[in-house]
């Protein structure tokens, strides 16, 4: 079987990049020909998205095999792009979230080895396929005896060799690129600070003791959530390239609707799954920002949803939060003037920009909270209108910026709200969100509240 390790060398990587790079520019000067001798309009079109389909099939491939930094760029291509590109270009692209290639067994089984030695692989039984392959590791079930005997259902995510080594090197080629596309479109926009937050998250990514951290802290939280469930770690068999969690059935959302749920069932799991977003945002400010369909299960017997990856768990101070609320209650007021304000504080937009742009992003941003009016109660996920004037509004924004880049801060949030949005598309949900909407007014409130009680405080301690 031909070794399907992603290349760990910077030389073997880089490569593959630049290789990538100039075969995309090839296809692209190949298709402008075509549509420049295409006979009509359709001819161009059928050349157009011919030549885009290819490009995309070239991304999946060569970026599903790096793996690592390079896998997750395409990953959030595929859903930043969702509403840009055509949908024959999206389906490949959505490939890489699903999975990429299978590391062999003989690899995986190496990497234990390594990390758990021999003491501990001999109370482990692990099957050899693989329950899933992605961009930074693969995860296995496994049998673990314990020291006093009991049997577990575990699984392990165990990271591929090198992803942790490659990280800067793979984001510096990846910049270097972004930053040649955006000179050919006359754009002056710094794109370091969202290459900064993107290494922080993906060195959070490949600390699975960070993660582990990260899942038993989600796990106290979530304990007073009815219905919500998330695994246990075993630290005993766990490292910073391994990580041991409770293996916790369920369906998977594709399975959860072959079932054929009545509205009833689907809506209330997209219920489950907006109330999870405003928690973790809004009250907890600990996000599992990774929205990808498969890190989600369902259990129609107990109406439980299984959480399954935390390894891209941002948390979000209250100061940052209290400034993003006050930016969606502002909009939603139509006070310009303090949406730009906290929008130019959060880095939505650079204060250089034209006034065209700035109100572009405040019709944006109204545009998105247009959901939550009562005139459009209940919201129905799979109104097109959705997608279509908010998909309007940003290319819209978009083609105008001369300096802002895409929000750091911001940009895995919207990546799990953007995700939660899709789960409930999938599920066909109709749901009224004006009680979302208070609890976020009430959030405010409460932060208010709490502030001025830790004030008082300060100032007793102080009088004392």
């Amino acid at each position: 079987m031909k070794d399907s390790a992603p290349p760990r060398s910077v030389w073997a990587r880089s490569s593959r990049l630049v290789r990538l790079a100039a075969g995309l520019a090839q296809k692209e000067v190949r298709g402008r020909i075509g549509r420049a001798t295409a006979p009509d309009a359709l001819g161009v079109a059928v050349s157009r998205l011919r030549v885009q389909v290819e490009q995309a099939r070239e991304v999946v491939e060569s970026l599903g095999q790096l793996k690592g930094a390079a896998m997750k760029a395409g990953q959030l291509l595929s859903m930043e792009l969702v509403d840009v590109l055509p949908p024959e270009v999206i389906d490949v692209l959505q490939k890489l979230q699903d999975s990429g290639p299978a590391v062999t067994w003989e690899e995986i089984h190496s990497i234990l080895e390594a990390e758990l030695g021999p003491e501990r692989m001999k109370s482990l039984t692990v099957e050899q396929a693989p329950l899933a392959s992605a961009s930074i590791g693969q995860v296995h079930r496994a049998v673990w005896t314990r020291p006093d005997g009991q049997r577990v259902d575990v699984v392990l995510k165990v990271q591929f060799r090198g992803i942790a080594e490659t990280i800067d090197s793979d984001l510096a080629l990846l910049e270097r690129i972004a930053r040649a596309f955006l000179a050919v479109q006359m754009k002056n926009i710094d794109l370091g600070a969202v290459f900064v937050e993107l290494r922080a998250v993906l060195v959070r990514e490949t600390d699975y003791l960070q993660e582990a951290d990260s899942v038993e802290r989600y796990r106290r939280l979530a304990h007073e959530v009815p219905g919500l469930r998330v695994p246990e770690v075993y630290r005993e068999i766990s490292t910073r390239r391994v990580i041991a969690l409770s293996h916790e059935p369920g369906l998977k959302l594709s399975a959860f609707l072959a079932t054929e749920p009545t509205r009833a069932e689907r809506e209330r799991v997209a219920h489950q799954l907006l109330d999870l977003y405003f928690r973790e945002f809004f009250s907890w400010g600990l996000v599992q920002t990774d929205a990808n369909f498969a890190n989600f299960l369902f259990r129609p017997g107990t109406q439980e949803l299984v959480l399954l990856d935390f390894g891209a768990t941002r948390a979000y101070d209250e100061a940052f939060r209290a400034s993003y609320r006050e930016l969606l209650l502002r909009c939603f007021e139509g006070d310009f003037a303090a949406t730009l304000s906290e929008a130019e504080s959060l880095g939505l937009i650079d204060p250089r920009e034209s006034e065209a742009s700035r109100r572009a992003l405040f019709d944006l941003i109204t545009s998105v909270l247009s959901v939550f009016r009562e005139h459009r109660q209940p919201l129905d996920f799979l109104d097109k209108r959705i997608v279509t004037e908010s998909g309007e509004r940003l290319r819209g924004y978009y083609a105008g910026l001369e300096r802002s880049a895409p929000p750091a801060q911001l940009l895995f949030l919207h990546r799990k709200l953007g995700g939660t949005f899709s789960m409930g598309k999938a599920l066909g949900a109709r749901i009224d969100l004006t009680p979302f909407w208070r609890r976020l007014e009430q959030a405010k409130v409460a932060s208010a509240s709490r502030a001025a009680r830790e004030s008082d405080a300060d100032v007793a301690e102080g009088s004392a």
